[in-house]
C-alpha cells in the first residue's frame, strides 16, 4: 500500500501478467506493464457447458480446401485472438510469417520432402514413416505435406525450447478454435513444423527466417473444401482418479 493506494511491487518477481489489475473489483489498482487503461471489462457471460462442449467438439482438423486464400483481414483476426493463448510465465513473444504465394507453398514442400530424404539416409528413428511419405510426395504426386494449402502461417520465437515450442502450440489451439467462426478450416503441418523445428536451413532460407528467430510451429489455413454434417466420436475417456 503506498501513499496513494495500492501500488504494483515489480521487484517480487512481476511478469507483467495484469492479472492484479484484472481482479480488482474496483479498478484501484494500476500497473505500468498493463495498464488498466488499457483493460477492457468482462462483459460477456461464460458459455454453459453444454454450449461449450458442442463449440469444441465441432472443431475439425481441415486437409481438404478450397483453391482461394484467406484474406489479410482473417488471418490478422485469427492470429489476434492467438495471442491471448497462454505461454510460459507470460513470455508471448510470437512472430508469424504468412505465405500465400502457391509457387513457394509448393518449394516449401519440395524443401521439407529433401530434408526427409537425409533423415531417411541418416537412419533416423522416422525413416520408415519418411519413406512412406515420400512415394506418396514424390511417385504419386500426392502432396501430403503440404495438402495443397493456400496458406501456410510460421510460428517464431527467439528460443527454440520446450517454452517456445509449447507457447506455439497454445496459440495454434486458440487459432485452429476460433478459425471455424469466420469461416476458415486449420490443421497442423506437422511435417513442415518438424522440418522448421529441426532446423533445417534451406527451410529457414526459403521463409527468411529473421536473426535470432527459431520456427517452432507451422499452421495450414484456407476456406474448407467440405461442409461437416456430423460429429465423428472419439475413444472413450480413459482416467483413473487416486
Amino acid at each position: 500500500m503506498g501513499e496513494n493506494g495500492p501500488e504494483c511491487n515489480f521487484d517480487r518477481g512481476c511478469m507483467s501478467c495484469g492479472q492484479c489489475v484484472a481482479i480488482c473489483p474496483v479498478g484501484a489498482l494500476d500497473n505500468k506493464y498493463t495498464p488498466l487503461a488499457e483493460q477492457r471489462p468482462v462483459t460477456m457471460p461464460l458459455p454453459t457447458p453444454e454450449v461449450a462442449y458442442e463449440f469444441l467438439r465441432m472443431r475439425r482438423s481441415v486437409r481438404n480446401f478450397k483453391p482461394q486464400a484467406p484474406t489479410d483481414e482473417e488471418i490478422t483476426r485469427m492470429l489476434d485472438v492467438a495471442r491471448y493463448a497462454p505461454t510460459a510465465g507470460n513470455s508471448q513473444g510470437m512472430y508469424y510469417i504468412v505465405i500465400r504465394d502457391k509457387e513457394q507453398i509448393r518449394a516449401i514442400a519440395d524443401t521439407v520432402a529433401n530434408w526427409m530424404e537425409n533423415e531417411v539416409a541418416a537412419g533416423t528413428e522416422n525413416k520408415r514413416y519418411f519413406q512412406v511419405v515420400l512415394r506418396a510426395y514424390r511417385e504419386r504426386g500426392q502432396d501430403i505435406i503440404a495438402r495443397n494449402a493456400p496458406c501456410l502461417v510460421f510460428a517464431l520465437a527467439r528460443r527454440l525450447n520446450i517454452t517456445g515450442v509449447s507457447n506455439a502450440e497454445q496459440s495454434w489451439a486458440y487459432a485452429e478454435l476460433f478459425a471455424p467462426t469466420i469461416g476458415l478450416g486449420t490443421t497442423i503441418a506437422g511435417f513442415i513444423q518438424s522440418c522448421g523445428i529441426a532446423g533445417y536451413q534451406p527451410l529457414l532460407d526459403l521463409i527468411a527466417v529473421p536473426p535470432k528467430h527459431k520456427i517452432v510451429g507451422t499452421l495450414m489455413v484456407g476456406y474448407p473444401k467440405y461442409k461437416y454434417q456430423r460429429m465423428p466420436e472419439r475413444q472413450h475417456l480413459k482416467v483413473d482418479f487416486r
